[in-house]
């Protein structure tokens, strides 16, 4: 069962913004047979401190066998789109090209959105250096000490490894969470969008340092969401970390996935 979003969870930068600093943003979920997770997600974001219609809400059929569709139109979702091709950047490719905000907002299914997640990315992405931002997940349904160890580890680690492997090799590096991050579709279309030649292990990794050759790509601990640990449940904490590692390393240096299967 899904959690819901700690009601005394509170984030900084409330302020409201001015017309001048709207942005339009496109929240694009790619979903397969997510009719539990995905209410509370979509619940969290008609609770979002921005104007409504300076965003729009757009989840991705690809190949739902359950109820997530009928889930979906109970909320105030803008599209639902059919991707027939199955794996997650195809649905992320196809959420891109159908999307109408000036800003591409990657968001999983099982993640929930603090009240102030669009107003904190806004103020970085104001920035006509950044083309992407991210930030960490704060794993809601899994240990205490993994819960918090994760997310020390995320903020402080995720920022500065980009900048050490650019230090010692000279090649460009960013690191994004593919659900969670904030993407400039100008840059999405310098870079021709996701590719869609990696399904799922390192998809954000590649679409990081693609992105790092074209502008900054940051990692930004206030820009955090909530987040659900299945994976790390389903296979195993080490193994889990250790595919992520291994395949940012790999796709650094080899320009291809260390994993690679289909999810």
């Amino acid at each position: 069962m899904a959690t819901r979003l700690p009601s005394k969870e509170k984030i900084a930068g409330s302020n409201p913004v001015t017309r001048s600093q709207i942005m339009k943003f496109s929240i694009v979920i790619p979903c397969h047979n997510e009719e539990k997770p995905l209410p509370l997600l979509l619940d969290s974001i008609n609770k979002l401190n921005y104007p409504r219609n300076n965003f729009e809400v757009i989840v991705i059929d690809n190949n739902c066998t359950d109820g997530t569709i009928e889930v979906t139109k109970k909320f105030q979702v803008d599209k639902i789109i059919k991707e027939k091709k199955q794996g997650l950047t195809w649905a992320r490719q196809r959420g891109f090209l159908t999307a109408s905000g000036e800003i591409i907002c990657c968001v999983d299914a099982d993640c929930q959105l603090p009240p102030d997640w669009l107003l904190i990315a806004q103020k970085y992405l104001n920035n006509p250096k950044i083309v992407a931002v991210s930030g960490p997940y704060d794993y809601m349904d899994i240990g205490y000490f993994f819960r918090k160890s994760s997310l020390i580890f995320q903020s402080i680690f995720y920022p500065i490894i980009p900048k050490i492997f650019y230090f010692l090799f000279c090649k460009p590096a960013g690191l994004i969470i593919g659900g969670n991050c904030l993407i400039k579709k100008s840059a999405l279309q310098k870079i021709g969008g996701f590719d869609t030649s990696v399904n799922f292990w390192g998809e954000d990794t590649l679409t990081a340092l693609r992105l790092a050759k074209i502008g900054q790509v940051i990692f930004a601990p206030s820009v955090k969401v909530f987040s659900s640990g299945r994976r790390f449940k389903k296979d195993g904490y080490f193994k889990t970390v250790s595919r992520y590692f291994l395949n940012y390393l790999w796709l650094y240096f080899f320009n291809k996935p260390f994993v690679k299967e289909k999810d």
